[in-house]
């Protein structure tokens, strides 16, 4: 008696399977095909071309950022000095108030076109020099501070017991980067009653 052979349905013993019997090829659709190819892609890496062009798009890209950034750094610097000067001003009155005698501002060493940058400090009376500071302040960084108009080479501001200028020294300091084109620059303006407003300034080459 025989038997069906069970995995192929109504056969018989010795029964072989038909070619493909079982089966279901599967046709690789284009988007399979779209992704063994990108697979292969990804496993050889970057072609010459491409860093060429990834280094050339990256220099363009830098060559771009840094001189935004040091301009960003530039106006940082003349803010930080600007406000520094103001505050000195102001830490100057304050003590020539507390004292109830002359207090007084002094440029360090510096030159007609730069009377402030390289630094000063805030001296009791008008000794004309920091040898004995109440404070000192740096200079400023990679900018010049000068006085135009009434305080051109005027190297000492002083403030008397209610805190006013003597000398009727009110004035202005122009405050440019070393880049003289690097704009805007600060204008500092000092009123007779020692008060202190800031502006902007188009610095220009000399």
């Amino acid at each position: 008696m025989y038997r069906s052979n069970p995995s192929i349905p109504g056969g018989m013993p010795g029964d072989r399977h038909p070619a493909g019997w079982g089966t279901n090829p599967v046709r690789p659709t284009p988007a399979t095909v779209g992704a063994r190819r990108a697979a292969v892609n990804r496993a050889r890496g970057f072609t010459l071309l491409e860093l060429i062009v990834a280094l050339a798009v990256a220099s363009i890209l830098i060559g771009i950022a840094i001189p935004a950034f040091n301009g960003f750094v530039a106006q940082t610097n003349l803010t930080r000095a600007a406000n520094t000067f103001a505050g000195a001003i102001a830490y100057a009155r304050s003590e020539s108030t507390r004292r109830g005698g002359v207090v007084s501002l002094q440029a360090q060493a510096g030159d007609s076109d730069d009377e402030w940058g390289a630094g000063y400090c805030v001296v009791v009376g008008t000794p004309g020099d920091c040898s004995a500071p109440l404070q000192s302040f740096d200079a400023a960084d990679r900018a010049a501070l000068d006085g135009i108009g009434a305080l051109n080479d005027v190297s000492t501001l002083s403030f008397n017991a209610r805190g006013l200028l003597t000398l009727g020294q009110a004035g202005t300091l122009e405050l440019c980067s070393d880049d003289e084109l690097e704009n805007p620059g600060r204008l500092i303006d000092i009123s007779l009653i020692g008060r202190v407003s800031i502006s902007e300034l188009t610095c220009t080459s000399t």
